[in-house]
């Protein structure tokens, strides 16, 4: 009896392996080649799923953003609204330096990639509008203040998100007090917090 494959996730499984390879070496050592080397089948089976390099980029991308998407979903379950926007914010600080070089590396590429910058895009819009419906599901829980533009926080959360990550990918090995590490919430979250 022939063995079943399932398509969309050998397609899913080369992807991620593209994105380990990528994590590590960088975007350019992530040929057809590495990336079969990595996952551990032929670089025949990578082309039967990818036409090329820039195919199996862009679905390393798609596959980043359903991880980074689910952060979200998992989110969905704290009591209230802020409770959702600080958990997701943790859990991206507390991702692993791998996500962070991830994220460089799709947002360098996507500055000669036009590709690359509208799937950037478009995810950027997804997580506003996510970060924006949360905000409002904290304003009719209780636990944002109501006096807030949605959308504007929304940008604003995006933007420490980014930072975030910026800052912790190029943070000193050893702190000093002049980059001292975040103890707490930022400053910006706890500024949304109903009174």
């Amino acid at each position: 009896m022939p063995k079943i494959v399932d398509h969309d996730e050998r397609r899913r499984e080369l992807a991620r392996a593209a994105l380990d390879v990528i994590s590590r070496s960088g975007l350019e050592a992530a040929t057809i080649r590495a990336v079969a080397e990595e996952s551990g089948w032929s670089t025949g089976v990578l082309k039967h799923y990818y036409v090329d390099k820039d195919e199996l980029l862009h679905e390393s991308l798609r596959e980043m953003e359903r991880a980074n998407l689910a952060r979200f979903d998992a989110a969905q379950q704290q009591p209230t609204g802020l409770d959702a926007i600080t958990a997701i914010v943790a859990a991206i600080r507390r991702a692993e330096p791998r996500e962070t070089r991830l994220w460089i590396a799709f947002t360098s590429r996507a500055c000669v990639d036009p590709a690359i910058a509208s799937m950037m895009r478009h995810a950027i819009e997804v997580w506003v509008a996510r970060w924006a419906a949360l905000v409002v599901r904290g304003q009719h829980d209780g636990s944002i203040r109501p006096d807030i533009d949605p959308a504007r926080v929304a940008r604003e959360i995006h933007a420490l998100v980014n930072g975030l990550r910026l800052r912790e990918q190029f943070r000193p090995a050893h702190p000093s007090p002049e980059w001292p590490a975040f103890p707490g919430d930022p400053v910006l979250l706890d500024s949304l917090r109903a009174r």
